[in-house]
């Protein structure tokens, strides 16, 4: 079925621009006055959308910007962090690295809070099916390999079955040595055992340098993932206070030895040869078995269609993923700090705005100098940085949220993409149009159209408007196929 795809970018005719900006409003609650809006239709059910608000409060703009996308196997979300843990990269650093890999980078917005001194997320990681780093108690976004998502707090645990029979003083069996696993790729402290992987630093070892028990074991088989297990062999534990190098297929296990006596002994008594097994469960449900990714968040912004409680206070830009009652989601940002463009906005009134959206969930990411959002525009190849980061250029964070798509060319034309120089111009001046036509893949191709107005008249791509002002819709055409703006 050919559809029409509209940029809802109207060339609005005024006496003038402020005459434009002073038209009746469709009041945020959350934001303020509506004064312009733009929607962009990215790739298949993903679309963008500009929003630029006056809160009267502060007589300031704020402006926001964000992708709605319904899950679907053309477009999905993929999580991204550098070759490690600990590496930190700008959201289109990622998103270049993803474009050689030969993606389509539909949108890309920053993730997770981090350690500002060692760039360790907060919470949550899991990519391509393996769990990197787990969530420390916070809250998470899932994504499936079929796009849909999950937003609560997985509840994590992991537990290692160290491979041998606890003995009483009189030599009688008391039990498996089983234990807990405080954390994975976690910076250590005395909480218990905790577990490395190669990825855990661009060193590839523990990291540790105060003294403590390691087991290091070589990977049998299985795979580090939520509702899974791994099977280790044991190759030796060390007493040590240095780091602990850790091999591609290797794991290591380890306590401070300021860590309980129950834990240090189930490590120092492992015995060299022995199976260890690794379980990783979610106390947040099954829902969590099957996510292919996902990424942390600190703060639960709607639960149940309601504003969350104890939110950070004061104007700032934020980062937020919303998710609707129809599954569909919303990755949000908006801009502060930058008065005359956007002041931002408190995580209660982006709670307030993503509930308006029609969202029942949403969580918040890392904020502040983080917020980036970026998109391949559709007549583009490469993603680009469309926010205005509050430190003046974007900032390296320690993970990404992608919406991703294939690069390939159908050669089979869709529909155009149309656009106009400026949205707002005045009655009886002139405006450039521009219309790409677009493949199956949302890829621009060549293809000869023709251009219609609704009023005012055409030359070539110029559109003349009448001197009467209004709303003029302009549609480029071929064989059924069209789009408008």
């Amino acid at each position: 079925m050919k559809q029409l795809f509209r940029k809802s970018l109207s060339a609005f005719l005024a006496l003038s621009l402020l005459a434009a900006l002073t038209l009746p409003a469709l009041a945020s609650a959350a934001l303020g006055d509506d004064l312009t809006a733009a929607d962009t239709s990215l790739n298949q059910q993903t679309q963008l959308s500009t929003n630029v608000f006056w809160s009267t409060t502060y007589s300031d703009y704020r402006t926001e910007n964000l992708i709605t996308y319904t899950p679907n196997y053309s477009v999905t979300p993929i999580i991204t962090y550098g070759n490690v843990l600990t590496d930190r990269s700008r959201v289109t650093t990622a998103a270049r690295q993803l474009e050689s890999e030969g993606y389509r980078v539909v949108a890309g917005i920053n993730g997770d809070f981090y350690n500002v001194n060692n760039g360790l997320p907060i919470g949550l990681v899991v990519s391509r099916g393996k769990l990197r780093s787990t969530d420390a108690g916070y809250y998470a976004i899932g994504f499936r390999a079929d796009g849909t998502a999950i937003l609560g707090r997985p509840s994590l645990s992991v537990t290692a079955d160290l491979g041998y029979v606890v003995f009483d003083e009189e030599g009688n069996p008391i039990g498996e040595a089983i234990r807990p696993v405080a954390a994975v790729n976690k910076a250590r402290t005395n909480a218990g055992i905790y577990l490395y992987t190669y990825d855990f630093n661009a060193a590839h070892t523990t990291g540790c340098t105060q003294p403590g028990i390691d087991v290091v074991c070589t990977i049998q088989e299985g795979r580090l993932s939520i509702g899974e297990r791994l099977t280790l062999v044991v190759d030796e534990v060390l007493e040590t206070e240095t780091a602990t190098p850790i091999g591609e297929n290797q794991v290591v296990l380890t306590a401070n030895l300021q860590s309980e006596w129950f834990q240090l002994d189930g490590l120092r008594n492992t015995p060299v040869g022995s199976v260890i097994q690794i379980d990783v469960a979610a106390g947040g449900g099954e829902g969590w078995n099957d996510v292919e990714y996902a990424i942390g968040a600190l703060y639960s912004l709607v639960e149940n269609g309601a504003v969350g409680s104890g939110l950070e206070k004061g104007a700032a830009p934020r980062t937020a993923v919303g998710q609707r009652y129809d599954g569909s989601l919303i990755f949000y940002t908006i801009d502060g700090r930058k008065s005359g463009h956007s002041i931002g906005a408190t995580m209660n009134q982006v709670a307030e705005r993503l509930i308006e959206l029609g969202c029942t969930t949403a969580l918040c990411l890392d904020g502040g100098g983080s917020t980036t959002l970026s998109v391949t525009q559709p007549t583009e190849f490469v993603s680009k940085t469309i926010n205005t980061p509050s430190d003046g250029s974007e900032r390296s964070v320690s993970n990404q949220i992608f919406l991703v798509a294939s690069s390939q060319p159908t050669g089979e034309l869709s529909h155009f993409y149309v656009s106009a120089d400026h949205p707002y111009i005045l009655a009886g001046s002139k405006t450039q149009i521009s219309a790409a036509a677009m493949d199956t893949n949302f890829i621009p191709m060549n293809w000869d159209y023709t251009l219609t107005a609704s009023a005012g008249y055409l030359e070539n791509n110029t559109l003349i408007t009448p001197p009467e002002g209004g709303d003029i819709l302009v549609t480029a055409e071929s064989g059924g196929n069209q789009g408008s703006t």
